[in-house]
C-alpha cells in the first residue's frame, strides 16, 4: 500500500501474507463454488462448586479466585467482573452489561459472595459492557460508585450511545443512567478496610479511563479495564480489535471518544511503574486460551511497549495524512479534494480542479444546491456551481439531486463510455452527458471508471491521482462490513446466483486498485479515508465473507 512512509513497512512479510493469503483463499472457494459447513462445538465450563476454590493459575471463562480474596467473574460476557473482599466488605471492578446486574449476581453466588455486601463499586471505565450493572448495586445494597472525572458526565447523562457501546452493533442493550459518587482524578487511595486500592488515571481508551492496583499479602495487583484488555500475544492481532491492549479505539472518530496522544500518554506512565504480580485485563474471555496473570517483568514491558509503539506510528500518519474522519464535519481531506459531511445519510464529495467544482453523484434531491452552497463556504471555498458530476450509479439515491443542479447551473453528467446511450434516457432532456474516456480531454481530471456489479441498476467507480494518492471512490457500491451493511448487502444479493457471481469479480477489480484513500458513499463508524497497512485487504477480505456465508446459508436452506 502507497502513502507516506510506507505504513505497511511495520507489518512483517508474514502478516501481510497471511492476510492476502485469506483474500485468496476466500475468492478460490468462491470461484470453485464449494464450501464446507463444519459443525462447531462450545466446550462450556461447569461452575466452580466450592464457594472459595483455591487460587486458579490461568484466568478461565468461570467464577475462579486469582489470588486470596480476588476473585474474577470470568463466566460474564462480554467483559469480566472482579471482586475484591476486605474487613468491611465487598468491592467490585466494573459490573458487567446487565442493567439487573443479574449475571454478576449469579457469579458472585458460585463463589459463596454475597452480593448485598458489595459496599463500592470502581469502574474501570464508561462502556457498557463495564458499568451496566452499577446503578443496581447502588440502589439495592448502597454502594457508592467510583468513576474517572471524564467519563463520569457521560454516565449521569446516560448517553450518547457511541459513548457506551462505542462501534458494537448492540440494540438489544438500553442505555440508563448511573450515578457517580465519588469522581476519581487518579491520585485517590480507596481504602478497603485493612487495605488500599489506588486509583491510577488511564485516559485514552476513554477519556475517563482509569486502572486500579491492590497492594495485599506481599502482591501487586493490576486491574487493568481496557487499557490491557486481554493477556495474549502469541498470535498476530487481525486487527485493531484484535490487539491485547484497547488501542483500537484511538483509531476511531472522536465521537467515540478514544484519543491517540493521550493513549500514548498512558502507556508510557505505565512503562515507568514496576511491573506488578498480577494483571486482571478487562476481557480474558477474549483469549483463545486461559492466560497466566502473572505474566512476569519482561512480558509486562514487552506488552506496553507494543502499544507505545503502535501509538507513535498512528499519530505520525495523523500527523502526515491528517485526522480526516468521514463524520459529518466538512474538511479539506487533499488540497482540491473535498468531504462536505453527509446529506440524507450519504456522503458529498467534490473536487476542485483549475477552479471548476466536480460532484461524486448528486444525492439529497431538491436540498443538494442549498447543502453545496453551505458546506463549501464552511470551507471557504469560493463559489458552488458544478461542472461535472461523476456518476457510479443511474440509482435513485446517487441521481436525486440531479434535477435540481441542473435548474441551477450546466453540469456534464460523466459516465462509462457504454453507458451513455442509457443516461441519455433516464436524465432530464438538454443535459450534457460527457462519457468519462473524454474527461481527461475537456477538463483534465485522469479517472479510471470500473465496471462493478450490477445491483438493479449498472454500478461502476473511480480511481484516480490527486496529491500523491490514489483515490478510490466506490458509491453505494461497496461498504466496510458490519452488522447494518452485511444485512443491507445479503438484501441487495438476495438469492440470485449472478449477482452474488457479479459482486464477487467486482470486488476482485476493486481489491487490484490498491487505494491510500477510499470514499464511500456510505462510511462505517465515521471511518477514516486513509488506508493503512492490510486496511483495504481487510475490507475485502470482510465482504467476500459475507458472500461465502450467504452461500453456505442457500446450501444449507436450497428452497
Amino acid at each position: 500500500m502507497a502513502g507516506p512512509g510506507d505504513p505497511s513497512a511495520e507489518l512483517s512479510g508474514s502478516s501481510r501474507t497471511g492476510v492476502r493469503n485469506r483474500v485468496w483463499i476466500l475468492r478460490l472457494g468462491l470461484l470453485a463454488s464449494l464450501a464446507f459447513a463444519g459443525a462447531s462445538v462450545m466446550v462450556t465450563l461447569g461452575p466452580w462448586r466450592n464457594p472459595r476454590p483455591p487460587a486458579a493459575s490461568r484466568l478461565m471463562k468461570a467464577s475462579v479466585t486469582v489470588a486470596p480474596g480476588v476473585f474474577m467473574l470470568g463466566s460474564l460476557s462480554p467483559s469480566a467482573v472482579y471482586v475484591i473482599e476486605s474487613s468491611d466488605g465487598l468491592t467490585l471492578i466494573d459490573s458487567g452489561l446487565a442493567a439487573d446486574a443479574a449475571p454478576v449476581r449469579a457469579g458472585m453466588a458460585e463463589l459463596g459472595l454475597d452480593p448485598m455486601r458489595v459496599k463500592r463499586v470502581c469502574l474501570t471505565h464508561a462502556h457498557g459492557d463495564h458499568t451496566g450493572g452499577a446503578e443496581w448495586f447502588r440502589k439495592n445494597t448502597g454502594a457508592t460508585i467510583h468513576a474517572g472525572k471524564g467519563d463520569a458526565g457521560v454516565l449521569r447523562a446516560g448517553g450518547p450511545r457511541e459513548a457506551f457501546f462505542s462501534t458494537y452493533d448492540m440494540p438489544e442493550a438500553r442505555l440508563h443512567a448511573t450515578q457517580v459518587d465519588v469522581e476519581l482524578s487518579g491520585t485517590e487511595r480507596i481504602a478497603l478496610g485493612e487495605a488500599f486500592l489506588e486509583a491510577i488515571a488511564a485516559p485514552g481508551h476513554t477519556p475517563g479511563s482509569m486502572c486500579y492496583l491492590l497492594e495485599q499479602r506481599g502482591q501487586r495487583i493490576f486491574f487493568a479495564g481496557d487499557v490491557i484488555m486481554m493477556l495474549r500475544g502469541d498470535e498476530p492481532p487481525r486487527d485493531e480489535l484484535g490487539k491485547p491492549l484497547g488501542t483500537y479505539s484511538a483509531y476511531l472518530a472522536p465521537r467515540y471518544r478514544g484519543d491517540a496522544a493521550q493513549t500514548l500518554a498512558t502507556l508510557e506512565r505505565l512503562l515507568r511503574i514496576p511491573a506488578p504480580d498480577l494483571v486482571l485485563p478487562g476481557h480474558p474471555r477474549a483469549d483463545n486460551r486461559p492466560q497466566d496473570p502473572h505474566i512476569g517483568p519482561e512480558r509486562w514491558r514487552a506488552l506496553i511497549q507494543a502499544g507505545v509503539n503502535d501509538m507513535k506510528t498512528l499519530l505520525a500518519r495523523y500527523e502526515a495524512d491528517g485526522r480526516d474522519f468521514l463524520d459529518g464535519e466538512p474538511r479539506e481531506i487533499l488540497p482540491g479534494l473535498l468531504y462536505l459531511g453527509e446529506l440524507h445519510e450519504q456522503a458529498i464529495y467534490v473536487l476542485r480542479d483549475q477552479g471548476k467544482l466536480f460532484l461524486i453523484d448528486a444525492p439529497g434531491g431538491e436540498d443538494l444546491p442549498v447543502f453545496l452552497t453551505e458546506r463549501l463556504g464552511n470551507l471557504r471555498q469560493a463559489g458552488s456551481d458544478v461542472s461535472g458530476i461523476l456518476l457510479t450509479s443511474l440509482a435513485a439515491e446517487q441521481t436525486a439531486g440531479l434535477r435540481a443542479l441542473l435548474a441551477r447551473s450546466k453540469p456534464a453528467l460523466i459516465a462509462p463510455d457504454d453507458l451513455v446511450p442509457r443516461l441519455r434516457d433516464a436524465i432530464p432532456a438538454g443535459a450534457e452527458i460527457l462519457a468519462s474516456s473524454q474527461l481527461a480531454l475537456r477538463f483534465g481530471i485522469h479517472a479510471k471508471t470500473i465496471a462493478l456489479a450490477k445491483l438493479g441498476t449498472p454500478c461502476w467507480a473511480y480511481s484516480f491521482d490527486w496529491g500523491g494518492k490514489r483515490v478510490l471512490c466506490t458509491g453505494a457500491f461497496l461498504t466496510k462490513v458490519n452488522q447494518a451493511a452485511a444485512a443491507d448487502l445479503a438484501q441487495r444479493l438476495g438469492r440470485q446466483k449472478d449477482r452474488i457471481q457479479d459482486f464477487f469479480l467486482a470486488l476482485q477489480r476493486l481489491h487490484d486498485t490498491q487505494p491510500d484513500l477510499w470514499l464511500p458513499s456510505h462510511p462505517v463508524h465515521a471511518q477514516n479515508a486513509n488506508l493503512y497497512s492490510l486496511d483495504w485487504e481487510r475490507v475485502i477480505e470482510d465482504n467476500l465473507k459475507v458472500l461465502t456465508s450467504m452461500i453456505l446459508a442457500q446450501r444449507a436452506n436450497p428452497g
